[in-house]
Formats: C-alpha cells, sequence, structure tokens
C-alpha cells in the first residue's frame, strides 16, 4: 500500500512549472510539459508505456516503481553537514525527476529510460550573513528577504530569476573578507570565491567570526 503518493507531487510540480507559478528555464519547462503530455497520451492497455504501474517482484511482493523509490530514498539519513543523522526529504522538483526517469515502464517491466541527463546547481559554498545587502531589480534587499521569483543580477549583470532559498545555517564558522575596494561582508567559511591576483598582498589577514547564536 502507498502511504505517499509521490506521483502526485511531481504532477502539481510540472503543472505550476508549465503555468509560470514556479519559475524555471526553459528546459525545465520542456521536460514538465512533455511529462504532463505523456500522461495523457501513454494510456490504456494498447499503450507501448504504463506509468507508475502495479508490479510485483520475484517474491511476489508488489510495488509502485516512483513512488517505492522516492519512499526508499526518504527512509536514508543524510551522512554530513547540519542535517547529518535526520532522514532526507526529497524537494517536489527533485521527486520529479525521480518519479519521471524511474515510474515510466515498459509492459515487460522494464524501464523506458535507461539513460537520462539531469544539471543541478550546486547548493554548498555559498553562504553569507543574512543581513548582507543583494541588488534586485526594484533595489538593496536583504539575504534574508529573498525569496523565489525576486529578480537579481548575475555575474554578467544581468538579471536572472531566483528559482529557490537554501535554509538559514546557525552555529557556522564565519570569515569577514575584505576585498580590493575596501568593502566587507561575512561569509560562511566553505564559501567559494573566483579571484585573481597579479601579487600576493603583503600582510592580508583574515578575521575570524564567532558564529551566531
Amino acid at each position: 500500500m502507498r502511504t505517499h503518493h509521490y506521483t502526485t507531487i511531481a504532477r502539481h510540480y510540472a503543472e505550476a512549472v508549465v503555468a509560470g507559478d514556479i519559475p524555471a528555464c526553459r528546459w525545465v519547462r520542456l521536460a514538465c510539459q512533455r511529462q504532463l503530455d505523456d500522461l495523457v497520451r501513454f494510456r490504456g492497455k494498447a499503450s507501448p508505456y504504463r506509468f507508475n504501474p502495479k508490479l510485483t517482484d520475484g517474491k511476489g511482493r508488489s510495488f509502485y516503481p516512483a513512488d517505492n523509490l522516492c519512499a526508499f530514498i526518504e527512509r536514508l539519513p543524510h551522512v554530513k553537514g547540519p542535517l547529518a543523522g535526520q532522514s532526507i526529504k526529497l524537494e517536489p522538483w527533485q521527486v520529479f525527476i525521480l518519479t519521471t526517469v524511474f515510474g515510466w515502464v515498459k509492459p515487460d517491466g522494464r524501464r523506458r529510460f535507461r539513460r537520462s541527463y539531469v544539471e543541478v546547481p550546486r547548493g554548498n559554498g555559498k553562504a553569507l550573513d543574512i543581513e548582507t545587502l543583494i541588488p534586485t531589480t526594484r533595489g538593496l534587499k536583504r539575504m534574508a528577504d529573498i525569496q523565489p521569483g525576486d529578480q537579481v543580477f548575475d555575474e554578467r549583470g544581468q538579471p536572472c530569476t531566483v528559482t529557490a532559498v537554501s535554509d538559514i545555517l546557525r552555529g557556522r564558522p564565519c570569515y569577514r573578507v575584505r576585498f580590493s575596494t575596501g568593502e566587507t561582508l561575512i561569509a560562511d567559511e566553505e564559501h567559494e570565491w573566483l579571484t585573481c591576483a597579479k601579487v600576493d598582498q603583503p600582510g592580508t589577514k583574515r578575521q575570524r567570526i564567532k558564529p551566531a547564536p
């Protein structure tokens, strides 16, 4: 018996992306539209593919390929970081990817997709003080106040849309970073920076500050 309808979560996510309620790039919108189209197109016993059907394993036990996979993953723990030891909680976009790839099967029970390409931006190494002012198309805004849908500027100075925000990290080691312009900001010790310099500046020191409570 299914205790969590992950395929429903995935469908709602795809519908929200296609409707424009969730900001996404062209390729994500196309992937969501294809999945919604396929759910309508491939129906009935004559269809070459079925989505998340009830299957039976070698021991006669029933399972649903998409739902069972997501349920299994959410029973696994995080192995490092501030969430170490806690069970994984899949985001809707992750549920969409997993159910789309593993949910489609052929009449013989084999998967429709044998290979997939997934490109996801890294979610670590970018933490800043929540009081850091971020330039948006509507003026400066605190990092803590940035929300999905806000327009900020990318590394080329072009407006781009925020698609998601991470949880606030607490109790992390941080440093005050000083730039050549004299400006400073507070960043997590794992923040990654792209830097260049002709020579090392003598006497440069990093000032370590106490983590926020």
